[in-house]
């Protein structure tokens, strides 16, 4: 058998339009990948000459899966620009709600994106495998419909409950909130977050949150396993003892060993729930935001010489360019690839166990989906107590002055479910929008090589892996999904008023 390409396109269950190729020898191990972004959309160019203020909201129709990160880092940007920090309680409620999302979209994808590759009917011949359709097939598993109920359903209430509707909530405005909650909305907030950590006590642990946090170690785990049958039984039990035993933690190997995160849950004293951070090879850095940059070598867009940060950055559209691959920019942190997520947040802020599984399984589609799932553990107590902190005696919005808005530029640094989001901004003397530059996640995760021959994240990910057979579309499938890519937002175009621009693309 000779050396052969592998495409598969569309790349389904995530968000939006991905295509993987994959040049594959004859031993059936990846030579090459290429991740292929090819939706082409117009919000950066689109805000040009709009108010800030427009620009923020229209940010959110980036995504309808993690608008309120996008509104949250408009607001943030809009804010560093006119030097203005929000009062404690506008931040504690951008801090639930951006929480509440990031638990929704992390069990949307280990249920209902992620988890359906595991019963796959390559698997069909499995031990596991019919108990792995009890719990994961999406079309007939009513254990699947009992999270959905209970829990994604619930959760969505609250991000309405402040933010006024989902998606695209509009609680987030430079200066704080525009909700003001009531007593009785609070004690709604806080039943239903109580309502969730029961039934992911029931279901999703067989234990307490506090027992299942109390494991700091790969060995805590494997003796937990081993020893309490309702944490064996439960679904994050089942799933480390049938992911290992497929061999998930051995699918990919391959990563740039580079981690950032932007920081998220902003704690009394100044402290973070999750720090912000660059880690580069196991060694700590503190976030500096002046050295994130773009290279547009081989996307479509127009290059220069030099990899613009995104204060100064541009999107000019070439449709046509020899060599180009994609619609995403390839964006870079001190000049190097990082990977950017829930795996990469718990890295950046130490977190033992989470530390401790990559120090012993490495970085791979298996410690991805751990981390993704223990960040519902981390996230979800904080939630109830960051309810509880709300004082409604005080303010939960700071007035200021738009004139200000004349001629500054601001950043806004979230975490996404899916990992570091910034928004730049930069205003003229009439106070519009000169400059909007977003950077998503996935732009980070999923970007195609740069002109110093890096190649981004997912591409390195495939790269060594060995296909079970010609052709096979499962191990790529399992890889690139464990990123949770969401290319909807991570792609940008402009807009031309009664024309249509086609881009014919092919393969």
């Amino acid at each position: 058998m000779s050396d052969y390409k592998n495409i598969i396109d569309p790349l389904n269950r995530i968000e939006g339009d991905l295509a993987i190729e994959l040049s594959v020898g004859a031993d059936n191990v990846v030579k090459d990948a290429k991740c292929l972004g090819f939706v082409y959309r117009g919000l950066e160019n689109i805000f040009i000459g709009r108010k800030a203020f427009d620009a923020m909201r229209m940010s959110q129709r980036a995504c309808g899966v993690c608008p309120v990160s996008h509104g949250t880092a408009g607001a943030k940007a809009i804010e560093d620009a006119v030097g203005i920090k929000p009062p404690r309680n506008a931040q504690l409620i951008r801090d639930i709600v951006l929480g509440t999302n990031t638990i929704v979209s992390h069990l949307t994808h280990f249920y209902f994106m992620w988890g359906p590759d595991i019963v796959d009917e390559k698997y069909k011949d499995y031990k596991y495998y019919d108990e792995l359709l009890k719990r994961f097939n999406p079309l007939a598993s009513p254990h699947l419909k009992t999270i959905l109920t209970q829990g994604r359903i619930p959760l969505h209430s609250i991000v309405a409950t402040f933010g006024g509707k989902f998606p695209h909530p509009m609680h987030a405005v430079p200066g704080g909130v525009t909700c003001l909650p009531k007593q009785i909305e609070l004690n709604k907030v806080n039943t239903i977050l109580n309502d969730v950590k029961e039934l992911v006590e029931q279901k999703i642990l067989g234990v307490p949150v506090d027992a299942a946090l109390s494991l700091k170690s790969t060995k805590d785990v494997l003796e937990t396993l081993k020893k309490n049958k309702e944490f064996a039984a439960a679904d994050l039990g089942f799933f480390i003892k049938a992911a290992l035993d497929l061999g998930l933690d051995k699918l990919d190997k391959n990563t740039p060993n580079n981690f950032l995160a932007y920081g998220f849950g902003e704690l009394k004293n100044e402290k973070w729930l999750f720090r912000p951070g660059y880690v580069e090879h196991g060694h700590y850095h503190e976030l500096d935001s002046t050295h994130i940059s773009e290279d547009t070598a081989l996307s479509y867009y127009e290059t220069s010489d030099e990899w613009p940060n995104p204060m100064n950055g541009v999107t000019k559209p070439f449709p046509k360019k020899e060599g180009a691959y994609s619609w995403l920019k390839a964006a870079r942190y001190f000049g190097k690839v990082v990977e950017v997520g829930p795996l990469a947040r718990q890295i950046v802020n130490g977190n033992p166990l989470i530390t401790d599984l990559v120090k012993n399984l490495g970085v791979n589609t298996f410690t991805r989906t751990i981390a993704r799932l223990h960040e519902c553990l981390l996230i979800l107590p904080q939630l109830i107590a960051w309810v509880d902190e709300i004082d409604l005696a005080k303010p939960f919005y700071k007035p200021f002055d738009e004139a200000k808005l004349k001629g500054v530029k601001g950043a806004g640094l979230v975490e996404a479910p899916r990992g570091a989001l910034g928004h730049w901004i930069n205003t003229g003397e009439d106070s519009l929008v000169t400059r909007y530059q977003i950077i998503t996640p996935t732009t980070w995760n999923a970007s195609p090589t740069d002109s110093k021959g890096q190649k981004g994240a997912i591409e390195q990910a495939l790269i060594g892996v060995k296909l079970a057979e010609k052709d096979s579309m499962l191990e790529a499938g399992h890889i690139v999904r464990s990123f949770d890519p969401c290319i909807s937002c991570a792609i940008h175009a402009v807009g031309k008023k009664k024309k249509s621009l086609f881009i014919e693309h092919s393969i």
